[in-house]
């Protein structure tokens, strides 16, 4: 496999991996043996997307000749909207045949959600929007949107590779140490860049034919650790208050997801220098869902999770497998088939380029 065929097939598996996390309960067994404890880490899943993300986003925008603003934005918001807005309709008629009536379509949450404001209010403070009808998946596209704005921004107005990443790095440590007192939308977001910027670097790396070893990512490793103790900081004096809730919950939360990044790229650097043995084998097959794998994402809420209609059967294994097969279905239709004909219709009304990104 080449390098980005694996990085697609991590994102297959990542995708089928969230969607197991939130459907499993934590008494599922098979075979007798309770294997809930093996699908508890949707979090580290969301991270190693941030950090595939980074790497993509910026090797594709390396690779372009445009790298006008508004070829940008038009692939991005394209990229995330045309999917977004067919789940965003199956998620309001879901709710309606939900209640058996027809519900309040929220528009100032709609709004806002468009706005790439939400995240999930039970976990974090200062929450703006929780995700539309009640999709709580859709938490993630708020950073990764405001990530491509913020990247665009950093390769326009600073030049040095050096100066960026330095950049990147201090404003997620200036923003860490805000929010350790004032954790609001902004400085949350601006914190987690730092993650997602580690993929941009890894990605000019690669790029560049650099090798990748910890040593030579020690600068972002060093800004993400930094953050890590930063969020620690902020745990200590949750403790002292005796608000700690939980791992997954803040403060605890920001801290485990700065940790898990330090944790998957020191884990991807040992696998790299092991000639990535048994991957092919463990982490091939699920290259075949990477094209649809934002849907998958993005609808596998009301698709699997939240899904009963297919109740009447009596095997709850086959049931799952109904609502699985579905999702797959709906989401190569919508990325396969109807994406690509509106996007190519928006191209020629935008004389942007038709090519899918």
């Amino acid at each position: 496999m080449s390098k980005l065929e694996k990085l697609d097939a991590l994102r297959g598996m990542a995708a089928l991996y969230v969607v197991i996390h939130h459907s499993v309960s934590s008494s599922t067994t098979l075979f007798g043996l309770n294997i809930a404890l093996m699908f508890r880490f949707g979090e580290e899943a969301v991270i190693l997307f941030f950090l595939l993300s980074g790497f993509v986003i910026n090797f594709s925008f390396v690779k372009t000749k445009d790298k006008t603003f508004q070829t940008y934005f038009f692939k991005r918001a394209t990229r995330i909207y045309i999917p977004l807005l067919i789940v965003m309709v199956l998620g309001y008629f879901m709710e309606c045949y939900e209640a058996g009536e027809v519900v309040n379509a929220q528009p100032r949450e709609l709004l806002l959600n468009l706005l790439m404001l939400q995240d999930i209010s039970s976990l974090k403070p200062n929450v703006v929007v929780d995700p539309y009808m009640h999709n709580s998946p859709l938490w993630s596209l708020s950073y990764e949107w405001w990530f491509y704005m913020l990247y665009f921004q950093v390769q326009k107005h600073i030049s040095s590779s050096n100066r960026k990443d330095m950049f990147v790095f201090g404003l997620a440590i200036v923003s860490a140490l805000t929010y350790v007192y004032f954790p609001v939308f902004l400085p949350r977001l601006l914190m987690y860049m730092g993650i997602w910027w580690l993929g941009v670097i890894l990605s000019n790396k690669y790029m560049k034919n650099d090798e990748i070893t910890l040593q030579s990512l020690a600068m972002p490793l060093a800004g993400i650790v930094v953050v890590f103790l930063i969020c620690g900081f902020g745990v200590y004096r949750a403790s002292l208050s005796g608000t700690l809730r939980g791992m997954g919950v803040h403060p605890v939360l920001e801290m485990r997801d700065h940790f898990s990044a330090l944790m998957i790229v020191a884990v991807g650097v040992f696998w790299k220098s092991k000639g990535w043995i048994f991957f092919d084998r463990m982490v091939r097959p699920f290259l075949i869902f990477a094209p649809i794998s934002y849907v998958v994402y993005i609808s596998h809420y009301y698709f699997v999770v939240r899904a009963h209609y297919f109740s009447f059967m009596t095997n709850q294994a086959l049931e799952f497998m109904a609502y699985v097969m579905l999702m797959l279905a709906f989401s190569y239709i919508v990325e396969i088939i109807i994406y690509p004909k509106i996007l190519k219709g928006f191209s020629g009304v935008l004389r942007a380029p038709v090519r899918v990104t």
